[in-house]
């Protein structure tokens, strides 16, 4: 997929929304930051930290500038909360929320109804070193048990389980602040709804059933999704 913005709709107990998702991987002309956010990039003293941080707002902006909507994006300002997540500032976002992640060259944003929570993270998978992974993630026994018999490469398969962490961190807004086998998934399968479902999976928290992961392997990345677990969302997530 040429790096863009998508229209979805997410389907809830008989009600449909609409939510936005973006992907950048090039950064345009500054003019989309507030005055505030220009302050905040000068402050950052690393070309790469720069650099993310302009991927990462502007994915933002544009899944944002989507959903509410606003055509200006220096108006949509995006603040970090406690545990770092974006919090929006802008005149008509008061029922609007967004989740962001980038890795090595790549921004993607959701933006949705902040009274469905949502979260996503996004990870590349020659970046993941799988055995430092494996020894933090307090793996449960179903997620033990799909590492042994689902196979997928064991970077890949790390990447999905550190993902559906991070994603549901974000859903919760406390980021990865708590063990991180309170995150884990009680429940990973080949996610049958996909057309040809090798390299996504669908996934059900051990201590959050009202939660539900969705999780795909594109280029050499891996995206989770962490959203209500009844809530259907219209068509898939493409970052590649």
């Amino acid at each position: 997929m040429k790096p863009g913005v998508l229209s979805l709709l997410l389907r809830h107990a008989g009600s449909e929304h609409r939510v936005s998702f973006a992907a950048v991987d090039a950064v345009m002309p500054q003019e989309f930051l507030s005055e505030s956010e220009k302050m905040q990039l000068g402050s950052f003293q690393f070309a790469a930290k720069r650099e993310s941080f302009l991927l990462g707002r502007l994915a933002a902006k544009r899944a944002l500038g989507a959903l509410l909507p606003e055509s200006d994006l220096r108006r949509i300002e995006i603040r970090s909360g406690i545990y770092g997540q974006p919090l929006v500032h802008h005149p008509a976002a008061g029922a609007a929320d967004v989740s962001v992640s980038h890795s090595h060259g790549l921004a993607v944003a959701l933006a949705f109804p902040a009274a469905y929570p949502m979260g996503i993270d996004l990870e590349t998978v020659s970046a993941v070193s799988a055995q430092a992974i494996l020894g933090e993630l307090q793996a449960s026994g179903a997620e033990h048990a799909w590492l042994a018999a689902a196979g997928v490469d064991q970077g890949t398969a790390c990447a999905v389980l550190w993902t559906a962490r991070e994603a549901l961190g974000k859903a919760l807004k406390i980021g990865l602040n708590s063990p991180l086998g309170v995150l884990s998934l009680g429940q990973i399968a080949a996610n049958s709804e996909v057309s040809g479902s090798e390299g996504s999976w669908v996934g059900h928290y051990l201590n959050f059933p009202r939660f539900q992961c969705l999780s795909q392997a594109r280029g050499g990345r891996v995206l989770s999704l962490a959203m209500d677990s009844v809530a259907l969302l219209s068509g898939s997530l493409r970052f590649v």
